[in-house]
């Protein structure tokens, strides 16, 4: 209920948030079939009132205009990585049942995205989409020390890595984006000038 909640308090910001609720159905570990109807009235209800007016214009400018992100493929290796250690290693993370049913749809998802942006002409539609998927990269790589590293231990090797990997990250963004000039120096509201 309270993915749900989320889910829809987050189309108010953005419609396409929309296309999360069948994972929610999908994560339940039990009663599948009353949550897959329950949320399938909640996202058909959402549709109507969030979405609907939307479609025509959401379809003609991601798919047939065919706009092509820059840095889609990229973005969708990084979450098919911890996707895939996910799904590898699954048994490793200490989740409850329906956590471990939330992120293992998020990382079948994110791999079906990784296809889906190699042969898709409109490789934006993709990468909006792959754009609700990045808590997935936090949850693996925040569990990955207690995943790979020695139990009850501190795993500095693990941790250090992790974030050495952040920064390689934010450092090749930063110098190497073609739209990074617009994000540094980032100002907003109490900041500014």
């Amino acid at each position: 209920a309270w993915f749900v909640f989320w889910v829809l308090l987050g189309a108010t910001f953005h419609k396409t948030a929309i296309i999360l609720l069948p994972i929610a159905a999908l994560a339940s570990a039990n009663n599948r079939y009353w949550k897959l109807l329950w949320v399938g009235l909640v996202a058909l209800a959402s549709y109507g009132l969030l979405l609907e007016d939307s479609v025509g214009g959401l379809y003609k400018n991601y798919m047939e205009a065919e706009y092509q992100s820059q840095g889609a493929l990229i973005r969708l290796l990084m979450c098919a990585v911890p996707a895939a250690i996910l799904l590898l290693w699954r048994h490793r993370f200490l989740f409850t049942p329906v956590e471990a049913g939330l992120w293992f749809w998020f990382a079948l998802v994110a791999l079906v995205l990784l296809v889906l942006v190699i042969v898709s002409p409109a490789t934006t539609a993709v990468d909006r989409i792959g754009l609700y998927l990045l808590p997935l990269q936090l949850v693996v790589f925040s569990h990955l020390p207690d995943v790979f590293g020695r139990p009850a231990q501190p795993n500095r090797v693990w941790v250090g890595g992790i974030l050495l990997y952040a920064a390689a990250v934010q450092f090749f963004w930063l110098n190497y984006a073609a739209h990074s000039f617009a994000w540094v120096p980032y100002r907003f509201y109490p900041l500014m000038d």
